[in-house]
Formats: structure tokens, sequence, C-alpha cells
């Protein structure tokens, strides 16, 4: 059931909206006093409002909500009681209500402000205080029992993140396959064939990304987060060095097109090296597709094994022009790149360390060791609690 609903997130929110609406219905159904009896649909409005995916940004829009409705409720009780009902009180309160509803405060919940402004003028004109406090108190109701219900029963999308990052190898493994695939031609291929090679890796990149963003969203706040920590953990690391690589099979894609393409000089690559450079994508490929999160000891080796064949290779070659040896040096240094951004052994002569900024956040939470005790923990700047942080770096 939990990977059901982690492969299918919608269907979880769906249902701890409906289980707030219901139980902000039944609350103020029961509170004494007639604007609670008057006006109850407020409550599970507030908790439909309230209702987000995480315990965060369900606290952070039920209080922007709630801070917009009081400022539309407070604008139309004070221009109405400035200027009665007169008929210029309505397109005041709309430009006054449109003006504060872009108050970067409310955020996206800045809209409340003119609905509430006009509901208040119009729906309460009669009872306009009573309508007002209604509306303010039962959705701030309607919006702690949003908030408590997915406190009670929060979700960690790491279900989703799995496949993102599944989704990111495979588009990988597939782009340095119909790299290798094209340094195997004995005619190279032209331009315009070499560009329908390449694939569009840099949206599916930037939804790891997201989705990375949004399971870290899901554990601040979250008290139940602990059993979740070191998988979040793993999927933190393992995204991280798979949008690394992603930059550098971009790079290495780019730069195979550019010296690949006989337009108006030969290859850059002869035969003897096209070769050894497909070799070296194919098992990158294959690591990629068995073990896209922490490789295996056998395909980490025979990607090294391939990039020291493919290095001897280049040092051992004669070119013709020294622009071509430059050439080849960046490729067989691109594809150094790409081994070190898997991070696959720290200690390895083939491999080079991604670039500073893309190395993986120092304040990440590590699993504790067995019989230590647990201590508060701080992952980019929000406290959990009952787990035990220590800072991870890259060695080397």
């Amino acid at each position: 059931m939990k990977q059901f609903l982690g492969r299918w997130p919608r269907l979880g929110l769906a249902a701890r909206t409906a289980l707030a609406a219901t139980l902000a219905w039944l609350l103020a159904l029961n509170l004494p006093g007639d604007v609670a009896g008057t006006y109850p649909y407020f409550a599970p409005l507030g908790a439909v409002v309230g209702s987000w995916s995480t315990v965060r940004s369900s606290v952070r829009n039920s209080a922007r909500a709630v801070a917009a409705i009081l400022c539309g409720a407070l604008l139309a009780l004070a221009l109405a009681q400035v200027l009665g009902r007169d008929l210029l009180v309505i397109p005041l309160v709309v430009f006054c209500a449109t003006l504060l509803a872009g108050w970067r405060v409310f955020a996206g919940q800045g809209s409340w402000v003119l609905t509430v402004s006009l509901f208040v003028l119009v729906a309460g004109a009669q009872h306009p205080v009573e309508y007002a406090l209604g509306y303010c108190g039962l959705t701030l109701l309607g919006g702690c029992v949003a908030v408590a219900v997915n406190a009670a029963l929060p979700s960690v999308p790491l279900a989703r993140s799995a496949q993102a990052l599944h989704e990111l190898a495979t588009v990988l493994a597939d782009q340095l396959d119909d790299l290798a695939a094209g340094l195997r031609h004995d005619d190279p291929p032209p331009a315009r064939e070499w560009a329908q090679r390449l694939r569009a890796v840099a949206p599916v990149r930037e939804s790891v990304r997201a989705s990375r963003e949004e399971t870290e969203e899901s554990l601040r706040g979250n008290l139940r987060a602990r059993p979740h920590l070191e998988e979040a953990r793993h999927q933190h690391l393992s995204g991280v060095a798979l949008e690394n690589l992603a930059v550098r099979v971009e790079e290495l894609s780019e730069l195979l097109v550019e010296v690949q393409a006989p337009v108006d000089r030969a290859v850059a690559l002869g035969a003897e090296l096209r070769w050894p450079t497909a070799a070296v994508l194919d098992a990158l490929a294959r690591l990629l597709r068995e073990h896209p999160s922490d490789g295996g000891p056998e395909r980490r080796q025979a990607v090294r094994e391939h990039l020291q064949h493919l290095s001897a290779v280049e040092s051992g070659a004669r070119f013709t022009l020294a622009r071509d040896r430059q050439t080849a040096g960046a490729v067989v240094t691109a594809l150094r790149r790409c081994l070190g951004a898997l991070d696959l052994d720290a200690s390895d002569d083939e491999a080079l360390a991604p670039t500073p900024w893309a190395r993986p956040d120092p304040d990440l939470p590590v699993a504790p060791r067995r019989g230590l005790p647990l201590r508060g923990v701080r992952l980019r700047g929000v406290r959990l609690r009952g787990v035990r942080w220590r800072g991870l770096g890259r060695r080397g």
C-alpha cells in the first residue's frame, strides 16, 4: 500500500484532504455560538486550503491564507464603515484588495484578499461582522485540522524520487549507447545524424532535482521522518552523482558532435581512438543500467580498465595536427570526469572529481552507528527530532 501511494502521491493527498475536511466539518457543527452554527462550511474550506503535500507547506500556506482572509475581511469592514453602502464601495474595495493581493507576504494565497472582501460586502451584507468572524475563525480552525492531519499522516515521496533517479539513469545510458554506436561507424555520421543522437537530458535532470527538493521539504517538520532518513540520504547522494554525470555527458555529447562531424575537416578521432572511446561509453552505460546509484564492483572495474586502455592508446597515438591531440585529450578528460562524477572510487587515479559546486551537501542525514545515542540533527538549517547527524564530505 505504501509503495502504491508512493507512486501516486495525489491519492494520499486526496485522502488526507477528505479526512481533514470531514473532521473540520464535524468540529464546526459541535461548536457553541451562532457564528459556528450559521457558517459551519468555512471550516472544511479551511481544511481544503491547508491541505498540502508536506507538513511544512501545509503550515506555511494555511498561515498565508488565513492572513489574506483576515486582511480582506478587515478591508471590507473598514471601507463599508467609512463609505456605508454607497455604490463606490465595491469598486474601491476591489481596487484596494487587488493591490494588497500582490503583497509578497501572501505569496500564492493573495487572491483570498479580493475574494473575502467581496464576500463580506455582498454575501455578508446583513451581518458583516459575524460573517467576517465566521470566515476568519472557522477557516483558521480548518487549517489547524489540516496541519494536524498532515502531521499525523505525513508523506515522504521516496518512491517518486527513486523513479526520477531511474529515469535519469536510463536516459543517460541511452545517450551513451547512441554516442558509442556513432563512434563505431566506419564513416562518421554527418552533423545532422549526430544531432539526432542527442537526448533531452536537462528536463529529466531538473525532474530529479525537483523530486529531491520535495523529499527534503517533506522531512522538515515531519515528526515521523526518522525511519526515512537513511533512504533519503542515499537518494540525495545518488541524485547529486547522477546530476553531475548528466552535465558531463551533455558536455561530452556536444564535444563529440563538434569534432566527429565531417564538415570542413577530417574528424579528430581516428579509428584507433573511436573504438576504445566507444568501449568506455558502453561500460558506463551498463554501469548505469545495472547499478545506477552505487555501482557494482565488476562494472566499476570494467569502466576503469576501458578508460586506462583509452588513456594508453591516446598517449601513444600519433596526430598530424596539434588540434587533434588536444581534442583527443579533451575526450579522455571528459570521460574521466564522468567516472569522477559517479564517485566510484575516491582514490581512483583515472577519475577526476566534479566541480566543487556540484558536490553533495555536507549537511546530509547519516544513520547513527549502532549503540550510540541519538542527538538533534540539522538538514539545511532545519532540525529534526531524535536523529543524530554528522557532516558528509567527498574524500580526496
